[in-house]
């Protein structure tokens, strides 16, 4: 799964037990993570801002250079007011939906709510008062989450988005009693990135972006005789939260010593994964969440929960898979492709014509099922993670 924070984790910060966000300063931060607590540089001086199209536009006509875009300022976010980062949330709105098949709208105006509240911590790139850039995080308990990373198209290239993660990264490592860090920022390759964090002893997973045209998808493989017959006696239903709980238990089960529960640790107990279906179905963690075209496979003989498939609309007519899943005693049987199946027939019938998933690449297993089914690969991206229980 996808763990888009911007549009469900950070609207949820009290009612799913976030602690609030804040800055806890060690004193051995660097003195670059230190001087991005407050002003610096010339903006600070004239502390007038000016964002919008315009701002953009007068930047181009300026003619940076090479000298003048090394002195980009890196300020605390919260010195800001909301209305600041209108431009650059309508530039990052524009990218997910031309890189990333999503219509970003929901999760921005969650984004300038938190920023209007000063409830996220992190810090903005700025040049001579205009926002071009930010990167924020938040804690959950003892762990931080880097919740987005974006820079203006007009400053993109690599440099800019690591002097933004350096600032964060070393915030939250410099946080007294935090033990894991968690960040997965699909708009860029696995590579751009990873000089900001490998360094810094965090592990880095590949990750895809995958999508399937429901209109041209290719038809399911025949099933064999042995595959219908245990099949018979799976039911397809769509979901009800009476069976979440079952649901969430499936999950840490299916995903025991699995990559995933390395990269998203709310896999690794009954709890976290209780979390995670509560914010995919009830808090606009993935989109907006379609019960009635959501499934859950039940095994008519023991009553058993086997299977779920979960289901999103994040733009008009395209939607999303944020979590599929089989329990263990069904698994190599066909539920998962009975459930994908049954969803994208259901999706046709009400008018959409695209779906997409992630998938970790070293789930090797998972990725050639979507390949067989029809999904391609349209933009990798890393998952990186530090653990100090790794010895990190």
């Amino acid at each position: 799964m996808l763990r888009l924070i911007p549009s469900s984790e950070i609207s949820q910060v009290n009612d799913m037990g976030v602690s609030p966000v804040r800055h806890r300063v060690n004193p051995k931060l660097s003195r670059s993570a230190r001087a991005g607590l407050g002003y610096t540089g010339a903006g600070a001086a004239r502390g007038s801002l000016l964002s919008g199209p315009e701002g953009f536009s007068r930047h181009r006509r300026l003619g940076a250079g090479k000298e003048r875009r090394l002195g980009l300022d890196v300020i605390d976010i919260r010195q800001f007011e909301a209305g600041d980062f209108a431009a650059l949330l309508d530039a990052e709105s524009q990218a997910w939906h031309d890189k990333l098949h999503w219509d970003f709208a929901a999760t921005a105006r969650v984004i300038n709510a938190c920023l209007r509240e000063k409830r996220l911590s992190g810090y903005a790139l700025v040049d001579e008062g205009r926002i071009c850039g930010y990167c924020f995080f938040f804690y959950d308990g003892e762990k931080g989450l880097i919740g987005d990373l974006f820079v203006h198209p007009d400053l993109a290239g690599g440099r800019h988005e690591c002097r933004l993660l350096d600032h964060a990264v070393e915030t939250l490592l410099g946080t007294p009693g935090l033990r894991r860090v968690e960040a997965q920022l699909p708009h860029y390759e696995r590579e751009e990135l990873e000089p900001c964090f490998l360094p810094r002893q965090f592990q880095s997973y590949l990750r895809r972006f995958m999508n399937l045209s429901l209109i041209t998808r290719p038809r399911p493989a025949a099933r064999g005789v042995e595959q219908m017959r245990w099949l018979a006696n799976v039911q397809l239903v769509p979901w009800e939260r009476r069976f979440e709980e079952e649901a969430a238990q499936l999950l840490y089960e299916a995903y025991r010593d699995h990559v995933d529960a390395a990269i998203n640790d709310q896999y690794a107990s009954v709890g976290g994964a209780a979390r995670l279906i509560e914010n995919i179905a009830h808090h606009g963690g993935c989109g907006e969440f379609l019960p009635q075209l959501s499934r859950l496979a039940v095994h008519r003989p023991s009553q058993r929960l086997a299977g779920i498939v979960g289901v999103t609309n994040i733009r008009p007519r395209t939607a999303h898979i944020p979590q599929v899943a089989v329990a263990a005693p069904f698994q190599a049987r066909g539920v998962g492709s009975a459930l994908m199946e049954a969803a994208f027939q259901d999706l046709v019938r009400e008018g959409f014509e695209e779906i997409t998933l992630t998938v970790t690449d070293r789930n090797g297993g998972a990725v050639r099922l979507y390949e067989r089914m029809g999904f391609v690969t349209f933009q990798k991206f890393g998952a990186y993670i530090y653990s100090r229980e790794n010895g990190s």
